[in-house]
Parts: structure tokens; C-alpha cells; sequence
């Protein structure tokens, strides 16, 4: 298997979420055509982009949760004025 391993530098970013991997002794053979990746580099992508994921929804929920405070506030104002001329 000597023959069969590389070393590689990883530095992904996804939604803000930066990393980098150094890798020495990956398993690499390709002999089927296309090499399956390593099981360290495909946990390494798996592990950015679960945090990039986490920190997308956190981003998306507080910007959600800003909208609907928005829109009640301004649905608030517009009834507000509404009643208070009758």
C-alpha cells in the first residue's frame, strides 16, 4: 500500500465557516478510474459543511425571526392609525 498514498492540504470555506487540513498518508488508488476518496477527507468535507449548515440556519432563523417582528410592528402601525382616526 506504500505506493498508494499521497498527502494532501485541505481548505474548504462554506457559509463563513472557514478550515484547513493538512493530510499525510491518504490512502489513494486509482485503479478503478476515479479514486474513492480517503475516509478522513470525506469526514473532513462532512464536519465543514455540517457546521456551515448550522450556521446557515442559525443566520436564516434570526433573519426570519427579524421579518416577522418587522411585519407585525408595521401590521401593528397600520391599525393603529387606522382605528385611532375613527
Amino acid at each position: 500500500m506504500g505506493d498508494h498514498r499521497a498527502s494532501v492540504k485541505i481548505e474548504m470555506e462554506f457559509h463563513g465557516v472557514r478550515e484547513k487540513c493538512n493530510m499525510e498518508w491518504i490512502n489513494y488508488c486509482p485503479e478503478d478510474g476515479v479514486s474513492a476518496p480517503d475516509k478522513r477527507v470525506r469526514e473532513f468535507f462532512e464536519d465543514v459543511y455540517e457546521q456551515g449548515m448550522e450556521k446557515y440556519n442559525r443566520r436564516t432563523e434570526k433573519r426570519e425571526e427579524k421579518e416577522f417582528k418587522e411585519r407585525e410592528k408595521a401590521e401593528l402601525a397600520r391599525l393603529k392609525k387606522k382605528y385611532e382616526k375613527s
